[in-house]
């Protein structure tokens, strides 16, 4: 099986200290892996670098870019934002400022509990 490869990229969060990921990727990580199509295949994927990729999708009032795991749990409710962003100072970083990263899942009992 080929190793997957991609950008290495820093992981930003709160310097209180506080999880909100809900045990996501970057709640522990302080680095991962970005895949994906455009993203260049440097360094490689391993259990203490995750793997995530790029969503871009558009809106009335422009795109909205965010990461998320490439590897998802299973019967959880998500992604979302979970408070935790991603950059690089690599050149090849495709964003100019750092991006969102999407690693909270919930259980649909949390999801409900919130009505």
């Amino acid at each position: 099986m080929a190793t997957v490869k991609g950008l290495l990229v820093f992981v930003y969060r709160d310097a209180a200290g506080g999880d909100c990921t809900n045990g996501g990727v970057t709640g522990k990580a302080t680095q991962a892996i970005l895949v994906g199509d455009g993203i260049p295949g440097i360094f490689d994927v391993r259990p203490d670098l995750p793997a995530l990729r790029i969503v871009k999708r558009a809106f009335s009032w422009g795109e909205y870019v965010h990461a998320e795991p490439v590897d998802r749990p299973d019967g959880l409710c998500g992604p979302m934002f979970g408070g935790n962003f991603i950059h690089s100072s690599d050149a090849r970083f495709p964003n100019k400022y750092p991006i969102p990263v999407h690693d909270r899942f919930e259980t649909q009992e949390m999801v409900n509990s919130m009505d």
